[in-house]
């Protein structure tokens, strides 16, 4: 059985510019529907990570490059954050967060740092 997936992220995302100029390709939005919250909008890295968790996975190996700082902060739970979010009355935005940050309690992320980019 496949346990571990390795996701290459350490591209430059020049084809996508200017979106990508200040936002790494990996974390532009994505609209979605979700049966319990409706249309919400996730960074596609998360998408990518929540359809491999489904799929069994729960190690994960992420090779970044310069610049892709936004992405290690995304997949650190701030569970402080999700809170403040209930407590201001945003239930669905912080049920949103539990959900993602349980994924990533229950699995190992590795971080590789490719120091330029190779393709």
């Amino acid at each position: 059985m496949i346990d571990t997936a390795v996701i290459p992220v350490a591209g430059l995302g020049t084809r996508m510019l200017p979106a990508t100029k200040e936002q790494p390709k990996e974390m532009l939005p994505v609209p979605m529907r979700n049966s319990r919250h409706g249309l919400v909008f996730k960074p596609f890295l998360q998408l990518v990570f929540e359809q491999l968790y489904d799929a069994g996975i729960r190690r994960f190996i992420f090779v970044v490059g310069r610049g892709k700082r936004s992405i290690e902060d995304h997949f650190t739970p701030d569970w402080g954050y999700a809170h403040y979010l209930e407590q201001r009355g945003k239930k669905r935005e912080a049920e949103l967060l539990y959900e993602f940050y349980q994924r990533l309690e229950d699995s190992t992320l590795v971080w590789v740092n490719q120091p330029e980019p190779r393709g």
